[in-house]
């Protein structure tokens, strides 16, 4: 597909370094090795070469996803892909689900909720602060608007709620519950209510001692079996000449991914 006015892109230098623009007719891009026109970009295929005035060649791609998270406007801090990737698996994100999660923040696990429920597919999201709410409905927008590759992908409908979670969750039968929040332990009798049996509760957080008082709380309220605890740290490789070799710097922990299910109410 080619690319068109009002398209984000990524232009890559020989160092691997991203530049985020959005095509504009006329306009232009500047940077320390010259300057590449938009309309030379406009109606070339993705993959293509582009060379600045000063003759640096720059990749231009449509972003991923993950390179759309790690660029977009941010008010919270957002979840990273390399735990966003982990969690669609152990969450068990699938096709036609209904899933809530909490809180937004900037929207990046929405993103990828949205993308992995499919157009049959619902996710209800709770954000309790309004300024929050608002940078995650734009960075939504933004996304499957503007950058989005293959976006004719079907996603799921969105339902954004500015709602504190610790005073209820309005949906019942859902199939997966997401909580990005400092003290997940205080919503439990919520998602126990609203979570049918079977369904996952996925609960993200950076400490330690988070994840031994949300265990301790689970096993309290009853109605859970812990299925796992996990953190993910991912390393990255650089090739140079004939040397090849880890990179220096690598995202080590980011947080602890913690997992449970919903027992049949005759099990609690």
């Amino acid at each position: 597909m080619p690319l068109k006015e009002g398209d984000i892109v990524h232009l890559i230098d020989r160092k691997g370094k991203k530049y985020q623009i959005m095509l504009k007719k006329g306009g232009s891009f500047f940077f320390h090795r010259g300057s590449v026109s938009h309309d030379d970009i406009i109606g070339l295929e993705e993959g293509s070469i582009v060379k600045s005035t000063r003759g640096e060649p720059l990749f231009v791609w449509r972003p991923t996803l993950s390179d759309f998270i790690l660029k977009m406007r941010r008010g919270a801090q957002v979840i990273y892909p390399k735990d966003i990737g982990a969690i669609l698996m152990l969450a068990d994100i699938f096709p036609g689900a209904r899933v809530l999660e909490a809180g937004t923040g900037s929207g990046a696990l929405t993103l990828a909720l949205l993308r992995a429920v499919g157009e049959n597919g619902i996710v209800f999201s709770y954000e309790n602060r309004s300024d929050f709410l608002e940078i995650a409905k734009q960075n939504i927008q933004t996304f499957f608007k503007h950058a989005a590759a293959g976006s004719e992908v079907g996603i799921g409908k969105l339902v954004l709620r500015q709602q504190d979670i610790y005073e209820g969750i309005a949906e019942r039968n859902l199939d997966r519950i997401i909580l990005d929040l400092p003290t997940p332990w205080r919503a439990l009798k919520h998602v126990k209510a609203s979570l049918r049996s079977g369904g996952i509760l996925l609960c993200y957080l950076p400490t330690v001692l988070q994840v031994f008082k949300l265990a301790k709380r689970i096993s309290k309220i009853g109605g859970f079996s812990i299925t796992g605890i996990h953190e993910l740290l991912m390393r990255e490789w650089e090739i140079s000449g004939i040397s090849i070799r880890p990179a220096h710097r690598m995202v080590a922990h980011t947080g602890f991914i913690f997992v449970a299910r919903r027992l049949a109410e005759e099990e609690n």
